[in-house]
């Protein structure tokens, strides 16, 4: 959507672009109802998205299951393909590139194919197809390893992640941020976000927090979790907490927050770096995630808690008004901001058209 969005910023009515999830539209029954378990995987489930993560990283395994995959859907995307006639294809997901490329020439369809890399730092090989047109990264440590992978150096450029282009603004008046949310303007602000699935300890975190830290006040993010919205709102709570669903104004709310409390995922640590915001990430996972807790803590923009105690403890400590750290964190977060990287991806995908 961020990239959709940007290419009608810079070429209003120029290009029409249709988003197809292949996954869900295309594939049978039950392999497209694997994008549902995503809750389970970051969950319980993370030993056994770990070893599939592992397993199917040797080449020869991508082999075996793009060649069971690729029947299984050929009429329906050569159907798809025919309709629409594409004058490029953009991939944004791993498993979406050789068999992206194979569909295209199954469908006798010769146009450019471009790679977005949607993962920060620790790429999946499943990634780096050689033959795409273009290979369009993140970060610099994402770029050695798809150079690693054996992507041709020419064909790669590091734009940043794709994010929604309110990010560029707003504004940092904290205090203004907050009063416009309906917030107190005046208590520190701590934002915690569970991601579009509303996974991980989000209502023990809370808990511990409301405890923990009397002076100040939370913006909690359940997301689609409607079971956990309803059962902290159901609770009674120490400090200010003010929880939200899914939501659309993820700009302004970080705008409000002094400090970000959510798992590892590229898109919100992304969103963060531009709002300036320090992280406590408090989980991750196995995999592709990985290696954005390492650079985030590499780059002094926020540290890793495994435990909810530990958590809670960074958190006092950073917003001690004697504590200069979350300053320091706060600028180091923006000088890894990329707030025009999604317009960078569409002006680059756009020449190849």
């Amino acid at each position: 959507m961020a990239i959709s969005e940007a290419v009608e910023t810079l070429y209003p009515g120029q290009y029409e672009t249709v988003i197809e999830d292949v996954w869900k539209r295309h594939m049978p029954f039950p392999i497209n109802r694997f994008p549902n378990t995503y809750g389970w995987i970051t969950g319980p489930g993370m030993p056994l998205w770990a070893l599939m993560w592992k397993l199917t990283y040797y080449r020869k395994m991508q082999r075996l299951i793009f060649a069971s995959v690729a029947p299984l859907v050929k009429n329906s995307v050569d159907a798809f393909m025919h309709k629409q006639r594409p004058d490029l294809v953009v991939s944004v997901h791993p498993l979406m590139n050789h068999l992206g490329l194979h569909w295209l020439k199954s469908a006798g369809l010769d146009v450019p194919f471009i790679t977005v890399v949607t993962d920060m730092v620790t790429l999946h090989s499943s990634w780096i197809c050689p033959e795409v047109d273009r290979c369009l990264v993140p970060t610099e440590k994402a770029r050695d390893l798809a150079l690693q992978l054996g992507m041709p150096k020419e064909k790669l450029a590091v734009h940043g992640q794709p994010v929604g282009l309110k990010f560029k603004e707003v504004g940092s008046d904290k205090r203004k941020n907050r009063h416009q949310l309906g917030i107190n303007p005046d208590k520190p602000s701590i934002l915690i976000v569970g991601g579009g699935e509303g996974t991980g300890q989000i209502y023990r975190i809370a808990r511990s927090i409301a405890k923990t830290i009397p002076y100040g006040q939370m913006l909690v993010v359940t997301g689609r979790n409607q079971r956990l919205k309803a059962r902290m709102e159901a609770a009674s709570w120490d400090i200010p907490t003010h929880i939200y669903g899914f939501v659309d104004n993820m700009p302004e709310l970080m705008g409000a927050a002094d400090l970000l409390v959510t798992k590892a995922g590229p898109g919100t640590i992304s969103e963060a770096f531009i709002a300036g915001l320090p992280l406590i990430l408090s989980g991750y996972i196995r995999g592709q995630e990985a290696g954005n807790v390492a650079y985030v803590k590499e780059h002094k923009a926020g540290a890793y808690a495994g435990t909810t105690r530990g958590l809670t403890a960074l958190a006092r400590d950073w917003l001690d008004v004697n504590n200069p750290i979350l300053q320091e964190l706060a600028r180091n977060a923006s000088c890894l901001a990329r707030p025009n990287a999604s317009l960078d991806i569409a002006t680059d995908i756009c020449k190849h058209i």
